[in-house]
């Protein structure tokens, strides 16, 4: 067992949903042409007993694992970690952090208190999909979670690109199908009808980001993952997000603004359910931007149903 220090990286912290196979495409392309970091999604095991924990490529969150000051959890994996790209927050609050091939031992400080959450990312060697895994520790005076067998249920990416070209493959044969009668889902153009029908695109660029663009502090809502599009002069943005403050969200309005403050107003936007903090919901705002007319970076700030909540967001950038 090699014992290294991990780098110190703190982490930082919806479409209404359409009765069409292509926004489904849609969204499963976009997910499966990105590296996949997977969160746990099944947990087993008491306080005092080996925690098992399974994880794969999607999945919901699921409880902390616990640990306490002074005191070993030691982390034990099914495939090689990378070692040297461990990220481990608050690293310079533990005691001792021992890594192997296989193996991840945690010692936590006295200076960490009970309740304090941590986010440990652990980089996987092989190709196969989750590339990382995302885990939460959470200090605990008492229930200490000692050994932890983690278990990755992979898939290789040449699955998600077999299964990228199909979708691609249905998207194109929708895209070339009849028009909806007037009054029908035809009637919205844009990305709205690439995402709920069947919008025709001369050209499409998307930005696909792990992380998302910066969301101000207080931040009510968490980002998990987002997509920038650009066609001609429809751009949008899409989420992947949580609610960090408690009460769901249903986005109702957006705003961007380009470095200089000229502001753009969304079309309605798009939202597959509620924004809550035990599920994530996918948001789609789009603007009209005439080409030439904007300036990067953006800002996004997006605004609940009531209009009493807000969030903004920095660094937008588009392809």
């Amino acid at each position: 067992m090699v014992d290294r220090e991990a780098p110190v990286d703190p982490v930082r912290g919806a479409l209404h949903t359409v009765p069409s196979c292509l926004s489904v495409a849609l969204a499963v392309l976009l997910w499966s042409t990105c590296v996949l970091a997977a969160v746990p999604l099944e947990v087993k095991g008491a306080p005092g007993e080996i925690l098992r924990v399974e994880v794969g490529p999607e999945g919901a969150a699921t409880r902390p694992i616990r640990i306490g000051p002074g005191l070993s959890t030691t982390l034990m994996f099914d495939t090689d970690i990378q070692q040297d790209e461990v990220s481990l927050e608050g690293r310079a609050q533990f005691a001792r952090v021992s890594l192997g091939s296989s193996l991840l031992v945690l010692v936590p400080g006295s200076d960490l208190q009970p309740g304090e959450t941590l986010k440990l990312f652990i980089p996987f060697k092989d190709a196969t999909l989750p590339a990382r895994l995302v885990l939460t520790l959470e200090v605990q005076a008492n229930a200490v979670d000692r050994q932890v067998e983690v278990y990755r249920r992979a898939r290789s990416a040449e699955s998600y690109r077999q299964e990228a070209e199909q979708l691609r493959a249905e998207l194109e044969r929708l895209r070339q199908g009849p028009a909806l009668p007037p009054g029908g889902k035809a009637e919205l153009d844009g990305f709205r009808a690439l995402l709920s029908s069947t919008g025709p695109l001369d050209s499409l660029a998307i930005n696909l980001s792990e992380h998302g663009p910066h969301c101000s502090r207080p931040c009510p809502l968490r980002t998990i993952h987002s997509n920038q599009f650009r066609g001609g002069n429809r751009w949008a943005v899409q989420f992947l997000m949580r609610s960090e403050d408690g009460a769901p969200w249903t986005i109702r309005r957006a705003v961007l603004k380009d470095r200089k403050g000229k502001a753009w107003e969304s079309l309605p936007p798009l939202q597959s359910a509620p924004v809550t903090s035990s599920a994530p919901a996918l948001v789609t705002v789009e603007f009209e931007v005439q080409e030439g007319s904007a300036q990067a970076p953006y800002t996004l700030q997006l605004w609940d149903e009531d209009g009493t909540r807000s969030a903004l967001f920095r660094d937008v950038n588009f392809p």
